[in-house]
């Protein structure tokens, strides 16, 4: 089927990689190409490499007929940046003169994107409703009182770098069972399992700092969101609708291997419908009110992170609940994948997923309004309200 004078066509940013075809989140960009017709819309997947600056935009991918071409790159009239590392000073000034190119429509970003973990906590942490889900948290700097705030969190510390995807580089440091020693677990930069012992608060110490000197990294208490010894998410996909509206697309669980601390299917975990499996867990009683709690919570989120950010399309929100059934904000995606509803088996709602972002993608076409997304301005430091404060070892 060949466009129509009234097509337009929506940009796909995608990280290059090798293979065929030679970009990532390839089944993404096929299910928004298949369907992108019904909504007058032609998709031009590019692929970006981030580490290459220059780098020349000189061609893209079309689907058509049931394979990838090669396309020269048009007039673009919207731009969905799924990189989920920032465009090189290159590829932006590349992309702004193909926007341009097309007269009546300039500077159109689908979606603005979420800045590190820590900046989004400090925004949603303004909210009294919102803060009351998040655990205490603070960024590391370059003193680690880690035995005062072990002392306060018996737990354990449960530490994540700032821009982390897919479980990589998190870990759990907590007391060992022999006295004077100390665990870390968790999972490294290729997303395996590792599990070291510490027997002088010396070498805790030092092996944090070498953490901190290669990735930022924020800290909360350790929460223990698992059951039956795996630890699980529910992942609630908060989208734009045809109307620009937004709505809750739907949940699923997802739930970690054994003795893995995290849930992402990347790191080898699995998903199930949210319903059922909390219904297991928790009853009916606890399972109606925990839905309930995560519906309010999720409909505050995404015009509060608006007002600070940017225009957003979608968001991927991570919620943890515990034995009690307290429900718990964990994390927050722009730019989330869509793996656990498909492997749960709603083919309904693993459709919207697709369908829903396109509709908004023409939504936006419609209202010839569009301008830049918000440029994040500088903040002030709220870690003394919201965050996990470090607590004096000499008193004071």
């Amino acid at each position: 089927m060949f466009p129509s004078s009234q097509t337009k066509t929506l940009a796909i940013l995608v990280r290059a990689t090798e293979g065929s075809p030679p970009f990532t989140d390839e089944l993404f960009c096929r299910r928004l190409s298949v369907g992108s017709m019904r909504y007058d819309l032609q998709v031009i997947v590019i692929p970006i490499s981030v580490d290459a600056d220059p780098y020349p935009l000189q061609r893209g991918y079309a689907y058509d007929q049931g394979k990838w071409k090669v396309v020269p790159i048009p007039a673009l009239d919207l731009i969905m940046d799924r990189c989920l590392r920032p465009l090189p000073r290159s590829v932006r000034q590349q992309i702004e003169k193909k926007v341009s190119a097309n007269g009546a429509y300039k500077h159109r970003y689908w979606s603005a994107s979420l800045p590190g973990k820590w900046e989004v906590h400090r925004v949603l942490s303004r909210n009294a409703e919102l803060r009351a889900r998040l655990a205490p948290t603070t960024r590391i700097g370059l003193h680690i009182p880690w035995e005062t705030w072990l002392e306060h969190w018996p737990m354990g510390l449960f530490f994540k770098p700032l821009s982390g995807t897919h479980g990589k580089n998190t870990f759990r440091l907590s007391r060992g069972a022999i006295p004077s020693t100390w665990i870390a677990e968790g999972r490294n930069a290729n997303n395996e399992q590792f599990y070291l012992t510490f027997n002088h608060t010396q070498a805790v110490s030092s092996w944090l700092e070498l953490h901190q000197s290669e990735r930022k990294m924020i800290v909360q208490p350790y929460l223990d969101l698992s059951h039956h010894g795996r630890a699980f998410d529910i992942r609630a996909l908060m989208q734009k609708n045809g109307q620009g509206r937004w709505t809750l697309t739907g949940c699923m669980v997802r739930e970690g291997p054994q003795g893995s601390l995290t849930s992402n299917l990347h790191g080898g975990g699995r998903a199930y419908p949210a319903e059922a499996y909390l219904l297991q867990r928790y009853g009916t009683v606890r399972t109606e009110a925990l839905l309930k709690s995560l519906q309010q919570t999720a409909a505050l989120i995404p015009t509060l992170l608006e007002s600070r950010f940017g225009r957003l399309a979608e968001l991927g929100l991570d919620f943890g609940a515990d034995a009690e059934g307290q429900l718990w904000l964990i994390e927050v995606n722009s730019k989330p994948g869509r793996t656990s509803f498909a492997e749960a088996g709603d083919r309904h709602m693993h459709a919207l997923t697709y369908t829903r972002p396109l509709a908004y993608a023409r939504y936006l076409l419609q209202q010839h309004v569009l301008t830049d997304v918000i440029r994040p301005m500088k903040m002030p430091n709220t870690s003394s309200k919201a965050g996990l404060k470090p607590i004096p070892i000499h008193g004071g």
